[in-house]
């Protein structure tokens, strides 16, 4: 996987709960009928995809999606950096997973969303 889209998933899981406020604030602009910004579509997009990844990893295995809501804060603020390798190692003995596991699972769940992103037309990777 490509540093630059791996480091575009990561940052858009960061930015989850943001883009949703955001896209909360132009639901009014939505239902008038007036047109959306190239911004709004792009946010949009990438909501769906954490979306539909967590989605899919609750279904498929509850403890990854679990993980994922916890290292990227997608349900509420949590103080620390997302992401942060100590984080990692708290999450770890949290979930009884060795670190080694969840930086693979973190890396699947990348890709998951790169795939997403793309599925949703915000990530044009060629």
């Amino acid at each position: 996987m490509q540093l630059e889209l791996r480091h575009a998933a990561e940052q858009n899981a960061k930015r989850y709960r943001e883009n949703l406020s955001y896209l909360r604030g132009y639901e009014a602009a939505a239902t008038a009928g007036r047109p959306l910004p190239a911004k709004y579509v792009e946010k949009a997009g990438w909501v769906w995809a954490v979306e539909r990844v967590r989605a899919d990893l609750k279904a498929k295995d509850p403890e990854k999606e679990r993980f994922f809501a916890r290292l990227y804060h997608l349900d509420g603020p949590c103080p620390g950096t997302p992401g942060r390798g100590c984080e990692i190692t708290k999450l770890s003995l949290e979930l009884c997973v060795t670190p080694s596991t969840l930086y693979k699972w973190r890396e699947l769940i990348l890709a998951d969303l790169l795939m997403a992103a793309v599925q949703a037309g915000v990530l044009r990777p060629f």
